[in-house]
């Protein structure tokens, strides 16, 4: 990784993003936080699979074409397990590196259910872990909101000895979400950092990766009205009960077509994923 002026404009132009996207929730649109972890109730969604794998994330098989069976892995940012759990049954061992008591217990609990025994939990941030280095740094989906950006990639790179991966979206998740946003508040939202970028950011770093084109999500999609109403009133920054909550109760059946058994937005698109990697060697 070479640190050249052209990546210094690149990571200066991400951190303005991230705070210009920030800036309309973290004024007069948000509520005031609540007490809990902010992801209590949205931890199931990031899951492992079962015994059987069904359901089993479509980065894994490809993060496994470059895994020996005696490598060490660092998932950064390893909410439920996802990645944690079934890539520790392929290596030697997993340290999952979560911040959000929701996301850890719900992790534990599955190394619990599922019998795996060699994944350690770390109740970090990132940025704050002490840790000793792996041969493989995987970051699946958090960066879109990452701050200063590139003293955390600095990181992932001095961590790996052989190799870091990073899966990200086209888009950023919160895309699907700003819509309404705009609808409740009247305002423009800037969106957050994404693939464009951070493949930019690669490129000025004269990082040689590869790409590999993961399958699109459905995003938007619940499984009921109150689903929906729920996870927007958490990506919006509500709080239940709050007057701006209340508004957006009264909105959402304007924003809602059905979908199968369920519902979506009316302008829900899928979310097409990307994983990128390059050798640390």
């Amino acid at each position: 990784m070479h640190i050249t002026s052209a990546a210094v404009e690149r990571a200066r132009e991400w951190d303005q993003l991230v705070l210009s996207e920030h800036a309309p929730t973290d004024s007069s649109f948000r509520d005031p936080p609540p007490d809990e972890d902010p992801w209590t109730g949205l931890a199931r969604s990031f899951a492992p699979p079962d015994r059987a794998e069904e359901d089993l994330d479509p980065a894994v098989p490809v993060i496994d074409t470059y895994l020996d069976k005696n490598d060490t892995v660092i998932d950064v940012g390893a909410g439920g397990g996802r990645l944690a759990i079934p890539l520790a049954r392929r290596c030697a061992g997993v340290i999952a590196v979560e911040p959000s008591p929701a996301m850890r217990a719900g992790m534990e609990a599955s190394i619990s259910e599922l019998g795996v025994d060699n994944v350690e939990v770390v109740a970090e941030t990132w940025e704050d872990a002490d840790i000793q280095k792996g041969d493989h740094v995987v970051c699946s989906h958090v960066i879109y909101a990452t701050t200063p950006i590139l003293p955390f990639l600095e990181k992932l790179q001095n961590h790996a000895r052989k190799r870091v991966t990073v899966m990200l979206r086209e888009r950023p998740p919160q895309g699907n979400f700003h819509e309404l946003f705009e609808r409740l508040f009247g305002e423009k939202r800037i969106p957050l950092p994404a693939m464009p970028e951070f493949r930019g950011l690669l490129e000025s770093l004269d990082i040689k990766y590869d790409l590999h084109r993961l399958e699109d999500r459905p995003h938007g999609e619940f499984r009921d009205f109150d689903s929906a109403l729920r996870r927007s009133t958490q990506r919006l920054f509500l709080n239940s009960g709050s007057p701006n909550a209340t508004r957006l109760a009264e909105l959402m059946p304007s924003c809602l077509v059905p979908n199968g058994d369920g519902v979506k937005f009316s302008w829900a698109e899928p979310q097409k994923g990307w994983l990128v990697t390059w050798s640390t060697q």
